[in-house]
C-alpha cells in the first residue's frame, strides 16, 4: 500500500469562499433588520388608512342622517299647512340652504299621493295655479299616483322630474312601499336619476319620507296609505354625493358604492380602480342605512400613498450593505495571502517526498524481481515480483540472505564472477522448488550495495516447447534456412516428404531438396530473395517439384517467409505436398468433359426432335383454328369457343416446345443467326401493338422511348431481338400490378471494331427481386416463386433463353432490382449501324367509289387497294389513309359505316388510334374490322370488332363485307327513374352515349305509365323516390308485368344494408352507390347487361326451373371458369365469376347471389380465407360449396370448418353437381347424358 504522505491540494477558492459567507452573512442580518423596520412601517400605515376609512364611513352615515332630518323638516311644512303654494315652498327650501350646508343632494322634492278619482281635480288646481306646463307622466292609467309637485333647487336638470309618476317605476315602488310599511324614511336601490343626460350618467339612490294627515291613527299599514298625502324624497347623484361627504380629501380615497341588495348593479366605481391601480390600501364595510345596506369600499390612490412618510429608508440598508462589503474583502485579502503561504511551503515538502518515493516506486513496480542487497549479500529490500517468484510473502525476505535463493551464491562478488560466463541460472524458492531464470547485477554507492534483477524464463521455456512441439506436428513440411542457404531446422514432415533423416539435412544447402537440373540456378534465386526478403506463395501458378531421396518427382507449393533472429535473417519455408490436389483436379476434368459430352447429347436429342414434336402440333393448331372460323357455319357460337379454346392451349403447348428447343439449339451450337437491317421504329412499333392489350387489361402504362443518337436501322437479327424484348417486356407485365413498364433504346458510343454498342432497358414497378437471387432467374426452368401456390405461371425459361440469345449476338444483360422497388433488365448488344433510306411524302386520303362510307387505315397500297375493290363490289364507298394521323382528323370531321384497320402504322399504334375512335360518341359503336399481321391479344374482345390476322383470303375479305351489310344494330330501350334534375339529365346523357334509348322519369307515378306503355330491356331507378320508395316501384311494374329477364340497376346513395340485398333479390338487382358527377360505376354495370339485352332467350329457357338463379363462381383458371359457366349456362343459371377470394368479397357485396361456388386454390386470397370471410364478417348465408383439385383426405373436413355448407372434388362430373345444386337451392334436377366436366 502507497504510505506516501498526502498533499494537501490547493484551496485558492476558500478566501473567495470565505468573504462570500461574511457578506451574505452579514449583509442578510441587515437586509433582515430592515425588512422587519419595513414591515412594521406597513402595519402602520395599514392601520392608520383603516382609521380614515372608518371615519369616512361615520361620515357618510351622519351625513345621510342629516339629510333625512331636512326632509323631516320638509315634512312638517307640507303637514302643518292645507296646502303650500309654489311660492311658499320655494321660500322655505331657499332657507335651508342645501347646496351650502348639504353638499350632494341633487334635489328634495314634494310628490302628492292621487287616486285616479283626484287626477282631475289635481289638473285643475294646477290650471289655477297657472303651471301649465305641468304634465303627469308617463301616461296610462293607474289606480294611484304619486307625480312629484314641487321641487327645490328649480333649476334646468330638475325641471325635468315635474310631474314625473313615482309609482310608475319599480325601484322607486319598492322603497315607497318599504316606507309605508315602516312609515319611517326609507332608501331606494340603485337608480338612474330622471335628472341625468346623456353626459357624465352617474347611479343614484332617493330616500324617501312619507307625509300623513294629523291626527289620525297610523298603527297599521292600512291605516297609514290610508293617511298618506304624499312623500318628501331626497335625490341622490352617488358620485356628487361622495365627493360632497369628502370635500378635499376626494382626491386621497377611490370609493367603491355598492348596494347589497341589488347585487347587479354599482353605485359607485372607483376611478383608478378601473384605470388598472394596484391599490396598497383597501378597506371593506357594510353601512345599514334606512333598509338597505351600502358595501362601502375604501381605496387608497396614488395620492394617498404619496402622502405617507418611509420613516425607515434605504439609505441605511445600502450604508450597512457597502460596510459589510468592505469588511469581506478585507478578510478575503488576508485569507488569500495566508493560502499562498502555505502552498508555497507545501510543494517544497512533496517534492522533498517525492525524490525519496520515487525510487522506492521504481523498484516496487519493475516487472522483474529485484533485490537490493548489502555486499555481504543480506536482502535489504524486495519488491511484489521478487515476493511472487520466490512463492513467499513480501515481508518474508528482507533480512534473509543471497545464499537462500541463489545456491552456491556465497556474496554478490561471486554472482559477479559467475554471470560472466552465462547470465542463466536456476534459483531456489523458499520452498525449495528450482525455477530458471536470467540474472543481471548492478552495483550501487561504489559497491557498497547491489540490485539484482531476476527474469523468469519459465514462460519462454514453455513457448520454446510449444512452437517446437507445433513445427513437429505440423502437416506440411517446414525448413529454416539461414543466410547462408544452409538448413537450420526441419520438421518430422519434412524426413517423410523428402526420405532424409534430421542429422543428414541439418547444415546442408537447401538445393539437396530440388531437382538436379534446378539446384544450380536455384542459388542465384536464392541470394535474390534473400537481398529482397519478402512474403512469396510459389508453385500456384506454374509447376514446381521437389526431388525425394530415392529420386522421383514430387510437386509442391511452396511458401516462404523473412524471419529475423537478433542479428540473423533467416528464411522460412512451408512446402506443401500436393500431389494428391493435382490427382483431383485431374479427375474433375475428365468428369467436366463427360458432363459436357452428356450435355451436348442432350441438346441434340432435343434439336432433333423439334419436326417430330411439332408436326402432330401443327396438326392439332390447324384443325382447331378451322373449327373456331366455323367458315361453314354448322357449329354454335359455344362450340367455335370450345375451339378456340383448344386451339389456345396448343399454341401455349407450343410456346413451351419454341422455348425448350431454342434452349437447346442454343446449348448445342446450332442456332443460325440472320443479319438483316431493321428498323428501330418499327420494332417498337410491333412490340407496343402486340403488347399493350395486355398492358391495358392489367391498367398498366406501356411506354417505349427511342433516345436521340440511336441509329434508325442496324443490322441484327430481327426475329432473335424480337423475341429478347418481347420475353422482357412479358415478364415485365407479367410481374407489374400497378404502374408503368418502360423500354428505353439508347446508345453508348462505338466500339473499337466501328459496331454501335446499343442498350435495351425494360423497367417497371413491379415485385421487384432480391439481390441474391439475381443469378437464379437466368437459370433454366427456375423461379422466384416456386411454390404451389404461386401467383404467376410460366416455365422459367424465358429469361434462361433471353441470356443465352443475348450472348449469342456477342452482348450482355444485367438486372438492377430489389423487392418492392421494381426491376431494371439492360440489354447491350452490339450492332453494325446501317444507311437511312429516304421515305417517300406520304399521300392525302383516297376516296372512291359511291355508297355508304368506309374508312380504310392501311399503310400497304396494294393491300388497300383490294380491300377498296371489294368494298365497291359491295355497294361500299371507300376513304383510304396510309397514316393514322390522317384516320384521327378524318373521325373528327366525318362519320363512317365502318372501319378497315391495321395495327402496325408508320406513324402510331393502330391500338391508339381504335382507343380515339371508340372514345367519341359517334363512333362508339361503329363496326370496327382490325386486319393485321400482329396476333389477336389473349383474352382481348370488343363488341363490334372483329380481328383477322394476315395472310387473309378472298373469301374471309368476302365474309367481312357480308357481315357489315347484315350487321346492323338497334338500339335497347331503358328506363331511369330519377327525382333530382340535374342528375337525371346527366345520366340520360351518359346513357345515351352508351346506345341506349333512354326514357327517363321523375316519380313512381310515371314511372308506371311509361313501363305499361313500353318495353324495356333494363331499369336504373333510385330508392329514395318523392311519392314512393324503389322497393314499392319494383313491387308496382312487377305487377304491371313480370320483371323477369329485365335487368335492374339500383342508383342510390343510401346506404344498402345486407337486408336490403336479400330483398332485392328477387329482381336479381346490382346495386351502384352514387358518386357525384362520377358514373363510372353506374356506366360500368350497364355496359355488363349489352351483351345479354341483344340477344333474345329462346323459349326452351323460360320453362327452364333453373332460370334467373344467379352463381358466383370464384376460379383463378379461366378455362375452368369458361367451362363450368358453359355447363351451368345450359340449365338456365346466370354466372358471375371473380377470379380469387378478395374479387369474390367485392363481388358479394355487389350483387344478391343465390349461391356461391367457391375454389381453394387461388392466388391473392385463398377460398378457405374468402369462405371465412364471408361467413364471419360478412354474414352471407347463401350457400358456399367448395371446390378442390387435391381430392386428398381430410379436404372435406378442412372446407366445412372453414365455412363452406358442402364440398366437390374435381373433376366435376355434371350429374353431381347439378344434384348438388338441386339439393341446395331446392329445384328438380335437370338430367343430362353429359359425363364430366373439368
Amino acid at each position: 500500500m502507497d504510505d506516501r504522505a498526502v498533499e494537501r491540494p490547493p484551496r485558492p477558492w476558500t478566501p473567495l469562499l470565505a468573504a462570500l459567507g461574511l457578506f451574505i452573512g452579514l449583509g442578510g442580518l441587515i437586509y433582515w433588520q430592515w425588512n422587519t423596520l419595513q414591515e412594521r412601517e406597513r402595519e402602520d400605515s395599514q392601520h392608520r388608512f383603516a382609521l380614515e376609512a372608518q371615519d369616512i364611513g361615520q361620515r357618510v352615515m351622519a351625513r345621510m342622517q342629516a339629510y333625512e332630518m331636512v326632509l323631516r323638516g320638509v315634512s312638517g311644512l307640507m303637514n302643518g299647512s292645507d296646502r303650500v303654494s309654489p311660492i311658499e315652498w320655494e321660500r322655505a327650501l331657499d332657507q335651508l340652504q342645501l347646496q351650502d350646508r348639504y353638499p350632494g343632494i341633487q334635489a328634495v322634492a314634494w310628490s302628492r299621493y292621487l287616486s285616479h278619482a283626484q287626477l282631475d281635480d289635481f289638473r285643475a288646481e294646477l290650471k289655477a295655479d297657472e303651471r301649465l306646463d305641468y304634465q303627469v307622466f308617463p301616461e296610462g292609467e293607474r289606480e294611484y299616483y304619486l307625480p312629484i309637485d314641487y321641487v327645490s333647487p328649480l333649476d334646468w336638470r330638475n325641471r325635468r322630474v315635474l310631474g314625473f309618476d313615482m309609482l310608475s317605476e319599480a325601484i322607486r315602488l319598492q322603497a315607497i312601499e318599504r316606507s309605508l310599511e315602516s312609515g319611517d324614511a326609507s332608501l331606494s336601490g340603485p337608480v338612474v336619476l330622471r335628472q341625468e343626460i346623456d353626459v357624465n350618467v352617474q347611479q343614484g339612490v332617493l330616500l324617501f319620507l312619507p307625509v300623513f294627515r294629523p291626527g289620525v291613527p297610523l298603527n297599521t299599514v292600512e291605516q297609514r296609505r290610508a293617511a298618506l298625502l304624499g312623500t318628501v324624497h331626497g335625490a341622490f347623484r352617488s358620485h356628487d354625493l361622495i365627493e360632497g361627504i369628502l370635500g378635499g380629501q376626494a382626491r386621497r380615497f377611490d370609493i367603491l358604492l355598492r348596494d347589497l341588495q341589488a347585487s347587479d348593479a354599482q353605485l359607485l366605481g372607483g376611478e383608478h380602480h378601473a384605470n388598472g391601480w394596484k391599490p396598497r390600501f383597501q378597506k371593506h364595510m357594510e353601512l345599514p342605512l334606512y333598509g338597505r345596506t351600502w358595501d362601502l369600499e375604501v381605496i387608497g390612490t396614488p395620492e394617498y400613498e404619496r402622502g405617507l412618510v418611509d420613516r425607515t429608508g434605504t439609505l441605511g440598508l445600502w450604508a450597512g450593505l457597502a460596510a459589510t462589503l468592505l469588511l469581506s474583502i478585507l478578510v478575503g485579502g488576508f485569507l488569500h495571502q495566508r493560502e499562498r503561504k502555505l502552498q508555497i511551503s507545501e510543494r517544497a515538502a512533496v517534492a522533498l517526498r517525492e525524490r525519496e518515493e520515487r525510487f522506492r516506486l521504481l523498484v516496487e513496480r519493475l516487472p522483474v524481481a529485484t533485490l537490493l542487497c548489502d555486499d555481504r549479500g543480506r536482502i535489504e529490500m524486495a519488491n511484489r515480483s521478487a515476493a511472487e517468484l520466490f512463492d513467499c510473502p513480501l515481508n518474508a525476505l528482507p533480512g534473509e540472505t543471497v545464499l537462500r535463493v541463489l545456491p552456491n551464491i556465497e556474496s554478490p562478488k561471486d554472482l559477479q564472477a559467475q554471470l560472466a560466463e552465462s547470465d542463466e541460472r536456476m534459483v531456489r524458492t523458499l520452498r525449495g522448488e528450482s525455477l530458471p531464470v536470467s540474472i543481471s547485477l548492478n552495483p550501487l554507492h561504489e559497491g557498497s550495495s547491489y540490485l539484482i534483477n531476476l527474469v523468469d524464463l519459465r514462460a519462454r521455456k514453455v513457448a520454446e516447447e510449444r512452437f517446437r512441439l507445433v513445427v513437429e506436428a505440423s502437416p506440411n513440411a517446414i525448413v529454416l534456412v539461414d543466410g547462408l542457404g544452409r538448413i537450420a531446422m526441419v520438421n518430422r514432415q519434412t524426413e517423410l516428404l523428402f526420405g532424409y533423416e534430421r542429422q543428414v539435412l541439418l547444415g546442408e544447402p537447401v538445393e539437396m531438396l530440388l531437382p538436379d537440373a534446378q539446384r544450380g540456378s536455384h542459388v542465384a534465386m536464392r541470394r535474390g530473395y534473400q537481398a529482397m526478403p519478402e512474403q512469396r506463395r510459389m508453385g500456384s501458378n506454374r509447376e514446381l517439384f521437389g526431388q525425394h531421396r530415392e529420386g522421383r518427382m514430387i510437386p509442391l507449393e511452396v511458401g516462404l517467409s523473412p524471419i529475423r533472429s537478433g542479428d540473423e535473417n533467416l528464411v522460412q519455408a512451408v512446402i506443401i505436398d500436393i500431389s494428391e490436389r493435382k490427382a483431383a483436379e485431374q479427375k474433375l476434368r475428365e468428369q467436366a468433359e463427360q458432363l459436357l459430352l452428356a450435355n451436348r447429347y442432350k441438346s441434340e436429342f432435343l434439336a432433333n426432335m423439334s419436326h417430330e414434336l411439332r408436326t402432330p402440333l401443327n396438326s392439332i393448331l390447324i384443325l382447331s383454328d378451322q373449327l373456331r372460323q366455323n367458315l361453314a357455319g354448322n357449329l354454335t357460337e359455344k362450340q367455335s369457343k370450345h375451339a378456340d379454346i383448344v386451339h389456345r392451349a396448343g399454341s401455349d403447348l407450343l410456346q413451351l416446345i419454341n422455348d425448350v428447343l431454342d434452349l437447346a439449339k442454343v446449348e448445342s451450337g446450332r442456332m443460325q443467326l440472320k443479319l438483316e437491317p431493321i428498323n428501330m421504329q418499327d420494332v417498337l412499333v410491333e412490340l407496343d401493338a402486340s403488347l399493350r392489350p395486355m398492358a391495358e387489361l392489367k391498367g398498366l402504362r406501356l411506354h417505349t422511348q427511342l433516345e436521340a443518337g440511336v441509329p434508325r436501322v442496324i443490322h441484327t437479327d430481327r426475329v432473335r431481338l424480337h423475341q429478347i424484348l418481347r420475353n422482357l417486356l412479358s415478364n415485365a407485365l407479367k410481374f407489374t400490378d400497378q404502374g408503368e413498364v418502360t423500354l428505353t433504346v439508347g446508345s453508348q458510343g462505338r466500339q473499337d471494331d466501328e459496331r454501335e454498342l446499343l442498350s435495351f432497358s425494360v423497367r417497371d414497378t413491379g415485385i421487384g427481386i432480391d439481390p441474391a437471387q439475381h443469378e437464379q432467374v437466368f437459370q433454366a426452368f427456375q423461379q422466384i416463386d416456386g411454390s404451389t401456390s404461386r401467383r404467376f405461371g410460366g416455365t422459367g425459361l424465358g429469361l434462361a433463353i433471353t441470356r443465352q440469345l443475348v450472348l449469342a449476338l456477342d452482348g450482355d444483360i444485367s438486372l438492377q432490382s430489389a423487392p418492392g422497388q421494381g426491376s431494371t433488365f439492360t440489354v447491350r448488344l452490339p450492332v453494325q449501324a446501317g444507311p437511312l433510306s429516304v421515305e417517300a411524302p406520304v399521300e392525302g386520303p383516297q376516296r372512291a367509289g359511291d355508297g355508304p362510307p368506309l374508312l380504310i387505315v392501311e399503310d400497304d397500297a396494294n393491300f388497300a387497294a383490294v380491300i377498296a375493290e371489294e368494298a365497291h363490289a359491295h355497294g361500299f364507298s371507300s376513304v383510304h389513309c396510309r397514316t393514322g394521323l390522317q384516320a384521327l382528323a378524318l373521325l373528327q370531321q366525318e362519320s363512317f359505316n365502318a372501319v378497315i384497320l391495321d395495327i402496325l402504322l408508320p406513324d402510331l399504334s393502330g391500338w391508339q388510334l381504335f382507343r380515339r375512335l371508340r372514345a367519341q360518341p359517334n363512333h362508339r359503336h361503329t363496326p370496327v374490322h382490325i386486319i393485321s399481321c400482329v396476333p389477336q391479344p389473349v383474352g382481348w374482345n370488343d363488341d363490334g370488332t372483329r380481328y383477322l390476322v394476315k395472310p387473309i383470303g378472298r373469301d374471309e375479305l368476302e365474309q367481312v363485307f357480308i357481315e357489315l351489310q347484315h350487321g346492323e344494330q338497334h338500339e335497347q330501350a331503358l328506363l331511369l327513374v330519377e327525382d333530382v334534375e340535374v342528375e337525371r339529365e346527366h345520366y340520360r346523357e351518359q346513357l345515351t352515349e352508351l346506345g341506349f334509348q333512354v326514357v327517363a322519369c321523375a316519380d313512381g307515378e310515371q314511372a308506371r305509365e311509361a313501363y305499361a306503355q313500353g318495353q324495356f330491356c333494363a331499369l336504373v331507378i333510385d330508392l329514395d323516390l318523392p311519392d314512393q320508395d324503389g322497393f314499392a316501384l319494383l313491387d308496382s311494374l312487377n305487377q304491371v308485368r313480370p320483371l323477369q329477364g329485365t335487368r335492374v340497376v339500383i342508383n342510390t346513395g343510401v346506404d344498402v344494408t345486407q337486408q336490403t340485398l336479400q330483398r332485392l333479390r328477387r329482381y336479381s338487382a346490382v346495386v351502384v352507390r352514387k358518386h357525384g358527377d362520377d358514373t363510372d360505376a353506374l356506366c360500368q354495370a350497364v355496359q355488363g347487361f349489352l351483351g345479354d339485352v341483344r340477344a333474345p332467350q329462346p323459349a326452351q329457357a323460360r320453362l327452364n326451373p333453373l332460370q334467373g338463379k344467379l352463381i358466383l363462381l370464384v376460379d383463378d383458371d379461366v378455362r375452368n371458369v369458361y367451362a363450368l359457366t358453359a355447363l351451368l349456362d345450359e340449365v338456365g343459371l346466370r354466372v358471375s365469376s371473380a377470379k380469387d377470394g378478395i374479387e369474390a368479397i367485392a363481388t358479394y357485396q355487389r350483387e344478391p347471389f343465390d349461391l356461391i361456388l367457391m375454389d381453394m386454390a387461388m392466388p391473392n386470397m385463398d377460398g378457405y380465407t374468402a369462405t371465412r370471410l364471408l361467413k364471419q364478417e360478412h354474414g352471407c348465408v347463401i350457400p358456399i360449396i367448395a371446390l378442390t383439385a387435391h381430392a386428398m383426405k381430410g379436404d372435406r373436413e378442412k372446407c366445412i370448418t372453414a365455412g363452406a355448407d358442402d364440398y366437390m372434388a374435381k373433376p366435376i362430373k355434371r350429374d353431381e353437381l347439378l344434384a348438388l345444386l338441386e339439393r341446395w337451392l331446392g329445384m328438380p334436377t335437370i338430367p343430362s347424358p353429359g359425363d364430366g366436366l373439368t
